[in-house]
């Protein structure tokens, strides 16, 4: 599948499934990264966290090799499509269903930003597989086109929900809109995923980025963690320190770009300042 088909398919559904991205050894890493974090830690504290499911939470903080997933190149790919740019990371956190896990009740993840619907996009979520998706062990559960509903509720329309069966390793990228939920786990195993959500860069993420992973930490990282992070600009100035580009604090070789940096980053700004509604397309 292209990208341009994926984006399609996004569009048209409300999500699109992408097949075996991670390999057996990727999944493993994760599953042992994970361990540490999942010992002793209690079953969700309510119904939708799931009484008998187990979640880890800010996992951006936890390890390169949750970084890596989530800046994961195919879906690097499609939320440059899909967001503005300098787009966040909202949240990322473990799901593991235990059996007797019963569905969720039906939601949307961007229903914390109150903004009638429809609306445009916010945010774009993701689920990895990384235990076999099936009808037995939970597989989330969505309903096609929901994203473009007004204020109805799936418990007051008539609609068709399909499960996002899928084998480990696949991941389904769908609209912050989309109505959907965690299914019931009827089979003797856990079911195992990992969901990190994005958002457009002038929104307050969920989990707070900066914090989790604070600027002496993020000087490791990569650029475009560092940028999903939140040590960006949205133009012309949300999201600056001091009235300038947080991503000075963290990069050492920010300033090596001298005044011609500065001068991008000034233009990006009057760009939106003095047009409003023209594309923001730079990235500074």
């Amino acid at each position: 599948m292209t990208l341009d088909v994926e984006l399609e398919t996004f569009e048209q559904q409300g999500f699109v499934i992408l097949e075996s991205l991670l390999d057996a050894a990727e999944r493993d890493a994760l599953v042992r990264a994970l361990a540490p974090h999942e010992r002793d830690r209690p079953m969700g504290r309510n119904d939708f966290e799931g009484q008998q499911s187990r979640r880890v939470y800010s996992l951006a903080g936890k390890g390169e090799v949750f970084q890596r997933l989530l800046e994961h190149p195919r879906i690097v790919a499609l939320l440059d499509r899909l967001l503005l740019p300098n787009w966040l990371l909202s949240t990322s956190q473990s799901i593991r269903l235990y059996p007797g896990e019963t569905a969720q009740a039906w939601h949307t993840d961007d229903a914390f930003y109150l903004i009638p619907r429809p609306r445009g996009r916010l945010a774009v979520s993701t689920i990895w597989a990384i235990e076999d998706f099936t009808v037995e062990n939970g597989a989330t559960e969505v309903i096609p086109g929901s994203h473009r509903w007004a204020q109805e509720h799936p418990d007051e329309r008539p609609h068709q929900a399909i499960k996002a069966v899928m084998p480990a390793g696949s991941v389904i990228v769908f609209d912050g809109a989309l109505w959907h939920r965690g299914g019931d786990n009827r089979s003797p195993a856990t079911r195992l995923a990992l969901s990190p959500q994005y958002c457009q860069p002038w929104l307050r993420p969920q989990e707070s980025q900066l914090l989790i992973v604070p600027p002496a930490r993020a000087a490791a990282c990569s650029p475009r963690m560092r940028s999903m992070l939140g040590y960006s600009i949205h133009p012309p100035f949300i999201g600056q320190v001091d009235g300038m580009n947080p991503l000075r604090l963290v990069d050492p070789d920010y300033h090596t770009g001298g005044r011609s940096q500065l001068s991008r980053e000034a233009a990006a700004a009057d760009r939106v300042l003095y047009r409003p509604g023209s594309k923001m397309d730079d990235h500074g």
